[in-house]
């Protein structure tokens, strides 16, 4: 007869997903919302194995509920009633002879795109999120209610303040930028004030504050000494600015995201903001929406204020952004993406002529991080004039494909 404790590592490297319980920063150079699409189509089918396992018989039932309850995913609304009796049900024999298996979970992740949600749909899913004491993970991506306007998509204050009072100090993740729905910047503040181990945070947007406070009435930015990882776009930057402007209360940051939308970043107040809790950032991905000519002024400004980057990700609407005669910071690693799927001929020969002409004195590798993209740019060179290709060689930094695979190698194309 086969041990418990061998079941349970067979249990466990048949469900096992990398990275879905990891909660350092991201390692995927993807625009988030694919990289989340990976991410979720993993832990499906990891969920799927597990289920399955506990199907088999009371024993693996009891074996493998463990692992079941690892991580929750919900999309749908009507799941959140039957959970939360499961959940119930559960809690009252744990005061008997069972153990409640909410205790092992440490992600929980609610994607719902196509249902409406009502107030008391919000209600539940808080108290829901009351029976995990352990979350590590949570991440948000809920529809609007449907009282809401466009500019007015507050979560309901409820399930911050459940997260906080149940698992803040155990919250490591918090993820809602894919989400409609998205908490104020005071519940924010409330949520980062009550999770001093939080280690990323992907909350670009605030819904409006009721009352729109001035900012002397507004609570501030709590000191989040364990922080390394933090989404920002430009034109609520300021929700995340401190009283004190030159004050870092990022120590631990080393990992940036930003989206650059219509207001630009080039303001006072955000210089002052890379200034101040940038300097030991060593990756910067960059969200471009700009035309390209203003590109010159995000580099400028990562040169100054990060001495420390090692590493830059810029997303292009299309290469067309990717202008000529680039100077970089002195990182070792850039890694580009363009959003424009199947770019014509022209686009990657103004790809090739952007990367010759780049200044970057420490620059090992560039990447292109889409197959897609990559199967067109050797398709495109292999059309090219010589001198163009000879050109690109002759640069010091490799051209690697999706997989860190080098394209070119001597002035040819490689396979």
């Amino acid at each position: 007869m086969v041990p418990p404790e061998i079941w349970l590592k067979i249990f466990h490297f048949a469900t096992d997903a990398p990275g879905l319980l990891d909660c350092g920063p991201s390692q995927s150079d993807l625009p988030p919302v694919l990289a989340r699409e990976q991410e979720l189509q993993f832990l499906r089918e990891s969920l799927i194995t597990k289920r399955s396992l506990v199907l088999v018989c009371k024993i693996w039932s009891e074996l493998a509920i463990e692992f079941l309850y690892h991580s929750v995913l919900i999309t749908r609304v009507r799941a959140l009633i039957p959970l939360h009796e499961a959940l119930q049900g559960r809690a009252r024999a744990a005061g008997t002879s069972s153990i409640n298996p909410a205790r092992w979970t440490r992600r929980l992740d609610v994607v719902i795109k196509h249902d409406q949600c009502e107030t008391a749909d919000y209600g539940i899913l808080a108290d829901v999120i009351r029976y995990f004491s352990n979350l590590s993970i949570v991440t948000l991506s809920m529809p609007i209610l449907p009282f809401n306007d466009y500019w007015h998509r507050q979560l309901p204050v409820e399930i911050i303040v459940s997260l906080v009072e149940t698992c803040g100090p155990s919250l490591r993740i918090f993820d809602c930028a894919e989400s409609p729905l998205r908490p104020c910047r005071e519940d924010l503040m409330l949520l980062l004030a009550g999770s001093p181990n939080l280690r990323i945070l992907r909350c670009p947007i605030c819904s409006p504050t009721p009352g729109d406070r001035s900012p002397c009435g507004r609570s501030d930015v709590p000191v989040m000494a364990n922080l390394e990882s933090i989404s920002l776009m430009s034109v609520f930057l300021r929700d995340y600015l401190p009283r004190e402007k030159n004050k870092n209360h990022l120590p631990a940051l080393r990992q940036l995201t930003y989206g650059c939308i219509s207001p630009p970043f080039f303001a006072y107040a955000w210089k002052s903001f890379v200034k101040s809790s940038c300097a030991a950032v060593t990756c910067v991905t960059l969200d471009f929406s700009f035309q390209g000519d203003s590109l010159q002024k995000e580099l400028d400004l990562l040169s100054e204020c990060c001495p420390a980057l090692e590493k830059l990700v810029i997303h292009f609407c299309s290469w067309m952004e990717f202008i000529p005669h680039l100077a970089l910071p002195p990182i070792s690693q850039l890694r580009i993406y363009s959003k424009l799927a199947k770019a014509p001929a022209f686009h990657y020969s103004l790809l090739l002529y952007a990367l010759t002409t780049l200044t970057a004195s420490k620059l090992g590798s560039v990447r292109l991080i889409d197959a897609n993209a990559v199967d067109e740019f050797r398709h495109c060179l292999r059309s090219l004039p010589q001198d163009g290709l000879d050109d690109l060689a002759s640069k010091a930094f490799r051209v690697e494909d999706h997989e860190g695979r080098v394209i070119l190698l001597g002035g040819r194309c490689v396979d």
